[in-house]
């Protein structure tokens, strides 16, 4: 099988994107395929590290995590991967990202209250290789999507994935 993706393969992704619990029978059903070629494309996608998993997407605020906190360090460059591994354990922190610009790590982490989230700053920010730090506080949440339009950003550059 080709590692290059074609349009089943792009109709099978956006299926799992948006509810990756149906079973291949159920995509074999609406894709008018068999179930044998659904799995296989599927496993495909995993193998190329297309698809990583599935997972559930958790509302945290239902849970109380009414605090989204976008934090921003300037580490010290020799610490940098210790830090940023440090911060990934945390288990308020959903995402690190390594950037450039201002500041060298950027991290999203959710709290319940501001008490929780002041501790966690004063953890984070008592490492001595953490030069400066700010934090900016989610307002209000406008688009919170784990994927984007794959469908239409790939077809926009590959036409033969275009929908007839």
């Amino acid at each position: 099988m080709s590692n290059e993706l074609d349009a089943l393969d792009i109709e099978i992704l956006r299926l799992l994107i948006e509810n990756c619990n149906r079973s291949a029978r159920e995509l074999a059903r609406e894709l008018n395929r068999s179930p044998t070629t659904i799995i296989a494309r599927i496993r495909k996608l995993y193998n190329l590290g297309i698809v990583k998993r599935c997972t559930a997407l958790v509302n945290h605020r239902a849970l109380g995590f009414r605090i989204m906190a976008l934090i921003m360090l300037n580490v010290d460059g020799s610490h940098l991967d210790t830090i940023e591994k440090n911060l990934a354990a945390k288990p308020n922190v959903r995402a690190v990202y390594d950037i450039a610009g201002d500041y060298n790590v950027a991290a999203i982490a959710l709290f319940r209250d501001v008490d929780e989230l002041n501790e966690f700053l004063r953890q984070v920010t008592r490492d001595p290789h953490v030069r400066r730090s700010s934090v900016n506080l989610v307002l209000k949440v406008v688009k919170d999507e784990p994927n984007i339009d794959l469908l239409t950003l790939l077809s926009l550059s590959r036409p033969e994935l275009r929908s007839s």
